[in-house]
């Protein structure tokens, strides 16, 4: 890689992934399987029967932070590879107050930003556009353990 890898953030990704994966499933009504090749997937879960992806993004911050949400170029470029294949593609952004679901469209154009010291491609994708999965937790819930830990990773 030409960047140090970052055990502690992937490790704590791997956790957000694990919270987020029955309300995947029960979601989309699928049986989502994680995608078993480490830190190379590009994409998450996967239901090949339902013919559904799902990519789980964890956010340190409150939705209201910014306007807009970022994900790498890679993530939506495989995104459309496999919509080519006959899957839909969703993404699901955890903030530290809410979640959010977005399914990738063929036909939607994204601004992009090359962001952090590695200057890698990304695109913006308006928080605005992101529809809210309301049954996620509970005040003093996983949302709130979610924040502290944040607090202590950054």
């Amino acid at each position: 890689m030409p960047f140090a890898f970052n055990k502690e953030l992937w490790e704590y990704g791997r956790k957000i992934e694990d919270e987020v994966l029955p309300i995947a499933n029960k979601i989309f009504n699928c049986d989502f399987k994680r995608n078993e090749n480490d830190i190379y997937d590009i994409l998450d879960f996967k239901d090949e029967e339902q013919k559904v992806i799902v990519e789980v993004k964890g956010r340190k911050i409150p939705s209201t932070k910014y306007s807009d949400t970022i994900i790498t170029a890679s993530k939506i470029t495989e995104g459309y590879h496999q919509i080519d294949q006959g899957y839909k593609v969703n993404f699901i952004f955890v903030f530290t107050d809410k979640i959010f679901q977005y399914e990738l469209k063929e036909d939607v154009a994204f601004d992009c930003r090359f962001t952090g010291t590695n200057c890698i491609k990304h695109y913006m994708i308006p928080v605005s556009d992101l529809i809210e999965i309301n049954d996620f937790d509970e005040p003093g819930g996983e949302a709130t353990q979610r924040e502290e830990e944040c607090e202590k990773i950054n």
